[in-house]
């Protein structure tokens, strides 16, 4: 008995030195191999995988810039979308992604082109992705034209060459609640008098979202001309 507890205590403190000595190489891994294992795991077949790999990597930040940019040449567009999306998880610190996640705009994918709508939509004035986040207000696909233009409303006054673009979109149904946001937060003249009758229809419509509803009444009250201002005071005797 005394041997088999002998035996049973050595084989627990073998297990426990295993485990631990496993937990402390887990915890002496480089960056660059974190980064290569999540790699890797972008490129797993189960799409959680992906997706949590892919956020791991938006958190590392822009060590892993370089190695996600090539990824987005990787012939599996689902990998693509993947690596996009955790450039727009780095935010500021892609700046360097932002060729390449241009150049993504124009992928075969419509998912890859709105993950990288989505990247260029999460860096402030990005000033540089304007012209080609004009052109995928053009986008056959719906949630690309949804996405571009509310990344350059993200954008801001930087974006005031896409103004022409945004009114013209604002004849788009997908697109065009995001299309008025994005001129009010441009802010100029120009966009500001093109958005208020579509942000009026926003805040009168009684099936849109009470919390986008009252992001637009807010909107038209800074605007403040009388047309907006009596819609606003119309909204607020309603609520």
């Amino acid at each position: 008995m005394n041997n088999l507890k002998g035996v049973l205590r050595s084989a627990t403190t073998m297990f426990l030195f295993v485990g631990l000595f496993g937990i402390w190489m887990g915890g002496c891994e480089t960056q660059e191999q974190k980064i290569e294992k999540l790699i890797k795991q972008l490129r797993d077949q189960n799409e959680e995988v992906r997706w949590d790999a892919g956020y791991a990597l938006g958190q590392i930040g822009k060590d892993a810039v370089p190695s996600l940019v090539q990824v987005l040449q990787d012939q599996n567009s689902q990998v693509r979308g993947s690596a996009a999306v955790a450039l727009g998880e780095i935010g500021e610190g892609a700046v360097d992604a932002v060729p390449a996640l241009i150049q993504a705009l124009q992928d075969q994918d419509a998912k890859v082109r709105f993950a990288a709508v989505y990247a260029l939509s999460q860096r402030e004035g990005a000033v540089d992705a304007v012209p080609a986040l004009i052109q995928a207000l053009q986008d056959e696909d719906a949630k690309v034209r949804f996405a571009a233009a509310y990344a350059l409303g993200s954008i801001g006054e930087g974006a005031v060459d896409a103004v022409p673009a945004l009114i013209q979109a604002l004849q788009d149904e997908h697109v065009r609640g995001n299309a008025a946001m994005a001129l009010g937060q441009i802010g100029t003249s120009e966009a500001l008098e093109a958005a208020v009758p579509t942000l009026i229809k926003v805040l009168q419509d009684p099936d849109a979202e009470g919390r986008f509803r009252s992001i637009v009444a807010r909107m038209l009250g800074e605007i403040g001309t009388p047309e907006a201002l009596k819609a606003v005071e119309e909204y607020q005797s309603q609520q």
